[in-house]
């Protein structure tokens, strides 16, 4: 509680209000607005907006399709402006408001094979049921800082929309990218290695492999929209892609409002007067109430919200009662009625204080996930219903939920039993008591089920355990020691001892965890070691973690695997 804090709920009032808004295919001035940025010498005079996209061959910028005319009431748009941005001048010809509008308008085109599509689909597999599917993804939010920050819309998940929360979900990487992956396309970073693909290729190689392209090809229409335009887990330091990948790829605004001071930065997380968080679930209401129908024409949508957690996960206080308003809406709207909700986060705290404390190294690797199920769903599958009630006990993984969404997609209404030799099993069936870490393919640093003590070490052996992580970190960057400085070891804070949850193949093998602070850089580095009581060879297994920022520290280093473990020279 200590380290706890708890924001104000996030407030715009103070921020540029937009003065139009967008109904069916029609832009319109909201006069009741426009007291509220002019005055006696300088009155609203008129509006025009112009139709952008993402740039042909890069996702990190935006071309101009269309300038409209000038409007001060109201104007239609044409069928294809779907990315808009409306700018609202006063009689002194000076800019009162700038606003952005991403639509979801139906393609004729699309639609028609997405038609065919879904004959086929139907006709192959006979599903049960078809289903809409929403994930709503934010960063850095452990299902502990769920409990503390957002109990609003954590009791509402459970107690209203009787939501089933996966409590030992387990993550599989450090940071956002190996998190995510594996829920969209069921491969972790090192399977795609082996099909040699990384990250610093282009995702369009790769795209097919997605669960939204399994879905497209079943006849789902298919949106993205992340809340950041590159600390995304497929645009930091990366290509990203060069086409759309979804049907409805929220992008061209994002690139135009991230750069736009007058909207986004007055006041944080607000775009204009509005909440960031209120502002980006504009995008799936459009969603659903554009296809209102699964059964003729279903949608998945997929999303990820960075801003509130992303460098303090305590910020998650701030949007309580944004999210709780975000499935109230939900279940107001009838969404639900026909919609898988998947609220899920990619891990807990990476860095701050809390990571040096016992609870915050379990928090790191438990993220919150919540299965959002239609309410008659209980009633008319009570079979599966059971499972996924007993499912919520089990360890559980992101290739899980992979698995889980290929049901969806061929949902048939009965459960089974899960092979515990598969790394994702679907949670309509029956996942093992009995699974390990090991049997999930969660590597050993980051497995839950492990136990921690506190290390009964000699001086000597906690030396050798720290220059050893030392060591790592000069394999880490000693291509660029040009731009870079030399880390060395400034102090040892703690060292634990790790009990695996399988011992197997520990015998004669001892597993440490130790928090090392460097100097020049002032980091802290979190390392998993096996130290081998025979031959005494202590190596290092998987990553060396960051645990503080090291914003500022790392700007001449361009690769993001190296950036935590650069401190810049001069």
């Amino acid at each position: 509680m200590a380290l706890t804090e708890f924001f104000p709920p996030v407030g715009c009032r103070d921020g540029v209000p937009s003065l139009v808004y967008v109904t069916g295919d029609t832009i319109k001035v909201n006069h009741s607005k426009t007291s509220l940025v002019t005055g006696s010498s300088n009155r609203f005079k008129e509006c025009r907006y112009r139709s952008i996209a993402k740039k042909p061959g890069t996702d990190f910028d935006t071309v101009v399709l269309y300038n409209s005319t000038w409007f001060n009431d109201s104007i239609n748009l044409r069928d294809n402006d779907d990315n808009l941005v409306v700018e609202c001048y006063g009689s002194d010809n000076s800019i009162l408001s700038r606003s952005y509008h991403s639509l979801i308008r139906v393609k004729k085109d699309l639609e028609m094979k997405l038609k065919k599509r879904l004959q086929k689909h139907i006709a192959k597999n006979s599903p049960a049921e078809i289903f809409n599917v929403l994930m709503i993804g934010i960063e850095g939010n452990s299902k502990q800082n769920l409990q503390r920050h957002m109990p609003k819309t954590r009791n509402y998940l459970l107690k209203v929309l009787n939501a089933i929360e996966l409590k030992k979900y387990n993550k599989i990487g450090d940071h956002t990218y190996p998190n995510v992956i594996p829920i969209l396309t069921g491969k972790t970073e090192e399977e795609f290695l082996h099909q040699n693909w990384n990250w610093s290729g282009l995702f369009d190689d790769i795209n097919h492999q997605f669960v939204w392209s399994d879905l497209s090809n079943a006849g789902y229409r298919t949106g993205l929209f992340l809340d950041t335009t590159n600390k995304t887990a497929f645009h930091f330091f990366k290509r990203a892609w060069d086409k759309p990948p979804v049907d409805y790829y929220y992008r061209a605004t994002l690139l135009d409002l991230e750069r736009d001071p007058l909207v986004r930065y007055k006041v944080p997380n607000c775009v204009g007067d509005t909440p960031e968080v209120t502002y980006n679930f504009n995008f799936w209401t459009q969603m659903a109430s554009t296809f209102t129908n699964p059964k003729t024409h279903p949608y998945f949508g997929y999303s990820f919200y960075n801003h509130l957690t992303h460098s303090n996960s305590n910020g998650a206080s701030a949007g309580d009662d944004l999210y709780l308003r975000i499935f109230l809406e939900l279940k107001q709207r009838n969404i639900i009625n026909n919609t898988i909700v998947i609220f899920f986060s990619d891990h807990g705290a990476r860095v701050g204080k809390i990571r040096h404390t016992y609870n915050g190294v379990i928090e790191s690797m438990m993220p919150h996930v919540f299965l959002i199920l239609p309410p008659w769903f209980r009633r008319k599958y009570p079979d599966v219903y059971r499972v996924l009630e007993l499912n919520q006990e089990r360890l559980t993984t992101n290739k899980d939920l992979y698995m889980t969404l290929q049901v969806v997609l061929n949902f048939q209404g009965k459960p089974g039993i899960g092979n515990i030799k598969q790394k994702g099993i679907s949670l309509f069936n029956e996942i093992p008591r009995e699974r390990t870490c090991d049997d999930a393919g969660i590597p050993f640093e980051f497995c839950v089920c492990n136990k921690l003590v506190k290390a009964n070490v000699s001086a000597d052996l906690t030396v050798s355990l720290a220059t050893e992580v030392t060591n790592r970190l000069w394999y880490y960057y000693d291509r660029h020691v040009n731009i870079c400085n030399r880390l060395t070891l400034k102090y040892v804070h703690s060292v634990w001892e790790i009990h695996l949850d399988h011992e197997e193949n520990t015998r004669g093998k001892s597993m440490y965890q130790i928090i090392i602070s460097t100097t020049p850089n002032d980091a802290l580095y979190e390392a998993k070691l096996v130290f081998d009581n025979s031959t005494k060879i202590i190596t290092v297994v998987g990553d060396v973690i960051r645990l503080n920022m090291y914003r500022g520290q790392d700007n001449c280093m361009n690769n993001p695997k190296l950036k935590p473990f650069c401190h810049c020279r001069g």
